[in-house]
């Protein structure tokens, strides 16, 4: 009895490791995609945005079949991140494509409702960086834009009343990155 239950435990611990290692490749593949999807809508290539954002949705259906098949591994860290990370680049492509911010149930996937928060947060920073790449280009409407949809993820943030320390943190972000994008398109407009 005694070697039957050593066995099973060590099976067991065989295949969620193997699974578990297996999740951490999918996700870092969605986070490296979404980076690319990302790099690729400022520099407003859309059609290789595009191509990165489908390989990052489709590692993000991977982790999720993964923790499907092993429920334990539901807590991994990097499978969280993976999946706010590919929100993140689903929120500056569309953006850069001139689409409003995605509800949640718009997304390719259905994601937990942290992950859309830290995705949808985060996306800010990348909208002030390519505001700041196309304010050098002279381009002050996208920057307007850009700077309309950080405040209303700002004001979204502020309504949630939020508790918990990395989201209260990541609003702060947020209000950063607004404080920053209005002076810049004040500095912007100042030149013009």
């Amino acid at each position: 009895m005694a070697d039957e239950l050593a066995r099973y435990l060590a099976e067991e611990s065989r295949r969620l490791e193997e699974t578990r290692d297996r999740l951490i490749e999918a996700s870092r593949l969605a986070i490296k995609h979404s980076k690319n999807a990302i790099y690729a809508a400022i520099r407003e290539d859309l059609e290789a945005a595009d191509g990165e954002l489908e390989e990052a949705w489709r590692a993000v259906a991977e982790v999720q079949g993964l923790i499907g098949e092993a429920p334990e591994l539901c807590g991994e860290e990097i499978a969280q991140v993976a999946e706010g990370e590919t929100v993140e680049a689903q929120i500056v492509v569309r953006f850069v494509r001139g689409e409003a911010l995605p509800h949640p149930h718009e997304l390719p996937r259905r994601v937990g409702f942290f992950a859309y928060v830290h995705g949808l947060f985060d996306a800010t920073g990348e909208l002030l960086r390519a505001s700041t790449e196309r304010l050098i280009k002279g381009d002050l409407a996208f920057a307007e834009r850009a700077q309309g949809a950080i405040e209303r993820i700002y004001l979204l943030g502020l309504e949630l009343n939020l508790k918990r320390f990395d989201l209260r943190r990541k609003l702060d972000y947020v209000g950063g990155n607004l404080q920053k994008l209005t002076e810049f398109r004040f500095l912007a407009s100042k030149k013009c």
